[in-house]
């Protein structure tokens, strides 16, 4: 996942976290990525490995803004996600 233009009203920074969509039973949640650079100009990017195998529904939720789960808001420029397999 890569974030570019971010900006807030807070800290400089903001948690990401990756969710498994799992129907009928509580989501499956792999751990939060913090993210900077895309604070001062540059792309954070989010790399979450040793995922279970197949197809799956996968979702981001950001868990934090400035360290905070409630008060400070977020904006994005740009989001995307790599679906690549690195080599």
């Amino acid at each position: 996942m890569l974030f570019t233009g971010c900006t807030t009203d807070g800290s400089k920074s903001t948690d990401v976290q990756r969710w498994n969509d799992i129907s009928f039973q509580p989501d499956e949640a792999y751990d939060n990525k913090t993210f900077t650079a895309c604070f001062s100009g540059g792309t954070s990017n989010g790399e979450w490995t040793d995922l279970p195998s197949g197809m799956r529904d996968y979702y981001f939720k950001i868990a934090k803004i400035g360290g905070s789960t409630f008060g400070p808001q977020l904006s994005v420029s740009s989001v995307s996600v790599d679906m690549t397999k690195a080599d």
